[in-house]
């Protein structure tokens, strides 16, 4: 073969339109330019092209006479042996180094491309699967949904999910075709992974841990399965991510639900113990009532009352130990305690002790409530008992503070505890306030306390006081010792003011 044909075969491997042959047929025409009896055309330790192609590798090895020639440049590793060499022409070799680098050069090429399809598909199928499994809620109708996506995207014949805190505990969710793991070997994906030629087991990680491990096994083939290729893997591996992303989204989904769903309760018990609140306040001739009352969560604990009881007024005030659900609960119950057993029970300290034996009984050891009560007569006759609560204070026409001290224990701390009640008279110009710690224990800056002091003290100072302005002033005097800042407790305060003439 004359040397313009090596030429001709280097430029079709330049321009693409060589055939897979190409190295076979450089190999022949070389043999036959350089005058050998035989060759053998190698890239790295494969032989690529033998001519004749009866050489086999038998017959090479049992030969004795070849001359091996390094072909290889930039990296590209090709080596030729030729049998009996007989002439070495330079240029006939160059141009079979060309053609050879040239075509090895496309190919490479053509495998990248290749690869780039290749990868092109798995982000649509990726994606495909996405689209298909949005819009399902239920885990068990997702894992089967992907299990049925796993299958059809790789030609299984087994898969399956597992899902779990810990490989101990996982259960099997999905599946298709027999299971292949046992507990140990559950275990082990669980940890690292299991990578083999008929089964591949990848655990499913996600910011919170591993909480699953993804099965894929016996791939098919036309004889029956295959070993899975590195491109399985890769695409077992994006699978795998978009389960994990599936099932997270699936968590952080109805875990938002449910916050929702919560959040709509928690603002539905509070606008229900917003309406335990006296909408208007009964009317006893002679007195004028003011209220104010603020939750340092959207339910309090705090919760104030203010029934009619014959012809006399009773006010409660009730401050349950906690903040939030739990304590409004409780607070509510002492509420509706108050108000079905007033009109049965006449003495207040007896009233007291049949509220402190229901919450004693009905609630957590932890749970407590500190809870003042007064009954105000239309003659300005008043009964009080305190239990456990912060002392109800007396504001006299003149300014002058008195107070009523507590007198038993907190409701619910123990059921046999009584309670005693203490007497005392609202002449015409006098204030009763009951009031919760969320206004003595609002701190300033410097972590002091407004205190019991000066809740006094500001209704003492106040000129010309009614129950409103009384309240305005003291919620002021909280706000001007805290800076501004919320106050971090529910606050009540509950003013009852007998009137002159």
């Amino acid at each position: 073969m004359p040397l313009s044909d090596l030429l001709r075969l280097a430029d079709l491997a330049l321009s693409g339109r060589a055939g897979p042959d190409l190295p076979e047929e450089l190999l022949r025409a070389v043999v036959e330019e350089t005058g050998s009896r035989a060759g053998v055309l190698r890239r790295g330790g494969d032989a690529v092209a033998r001519w004749p192609r009866t050489v086999s590798a038998q017959v090479e090895e049992a030969t004795d006479g070849w001359t091996e020639l390094p072909f290889g440049s930039d990296g590209l590793t090709w080596r030729l042996r030729l049998l009996h060499l007989d002439r070495l022409d330079e240029s006939a070799l160059g141009a079979t180094r060309l053609g050879l680098n040239a075509w090895q050069l496309r190919e490479e090429l053509k495998r990248i491309r290749f690869d780039e399809r290749f990868h092109l598909w798995e982000l649509e199928a990726i994606r495909s699967i996405a689209t298909g499994i949005g819009g399902i809620d239920e885990t068990s109708d997702l894992a089967e949904e992907l299990i049925n996506h796993l299958v059809a995207l790789l030609g299984l014949r087994s898969a399956h999910l597992y899902l779990g805190s810990s490989p101990d505990e996982a259960e099997h969710v999905a599946g298709f075709g027999p299971e292949r793991l046992d507990g140990e070997a559950l275990a082990g994906a669980w940890r690292q992974g299991l990578y083999g030629e008929e089964l591949v087991a990848l655990p499913l990680s996600s910011d919170s841990g591993t909480v699953g491990v993804l099965v894929a096994a016996d791939k098919e083939a036309r004889a029956g399965t295959e070993p899975f290729a590195a491109n399985d893997v890769r695409l077992l591996e994006l699978f795998a991510v978009q389960v994990t992303v599936a099932l997270e989204y699936l968590r952080l989904t109805r875990e938002s639900l449910e916050r929702e769903r919560m959040r709509r309760e928690i603002e539905t018990a509070a606008v229900i113990q917003s309406h335990l609140h006296p909408q208007r306040f009964p009317e006893l001739p002679g007195f004028r009532l003011a209220a104010r009352s603020s939750s340092s969560r959207t339910v309090a604990g705090d919760t104030y009352d203010v029934l009619q009881s014959g012809d006399s007024l009773i006010a409660t005030v009730t401050d349950v130990s906690g903040k939030g659900v739990g304590a409004g609960m409780i607070a509510s119950g002492v509420h509706a305690a108050v108000r079905l057993m007033a009109e049965n029970v006449g003495d207040l300290a007896e009233l007291a002790a049949r509220i402190n034996r229901y919450l004693a009984g009905a609630t957590a050891d932890n749970r407590f409530a500190t809870f003042a009560m007064v009954r105000i007569a239309p003659d300005g006759e008043l009964g009080a008992v305190n239990a456990g609560h912060l002392p109800v204070l007396i504001r006299r026409r003149d300014g002058s503070i008195e107070s009523i001290e507590s007198g038993g224990l907190p409701l619910g701390i123990l059921s046999a505890a009584r309670y005693s009640e203490t007497t005392a008279a609202l002449a015409p110009g006098d204030f009763l306030l009951l009031f919760t710690d969320g206004l003595t224990e609002a701190e300033d800056p410097d972590e002091e306390e407004f205190g019991v002091t000066r809740v006094a003290e500001t209704a003492s100072g106040l000129e010309s006081p009614t129950a409103d302005r009384l309240c305005e002033a003291i919620l002021d005097a909280v706000d001007r010792h805290t800076c501004g800042a919320p106050l971090t407790d529910d606050a009540t305060l509950v003013v009852v003011e007998r009137l002159d003439g």
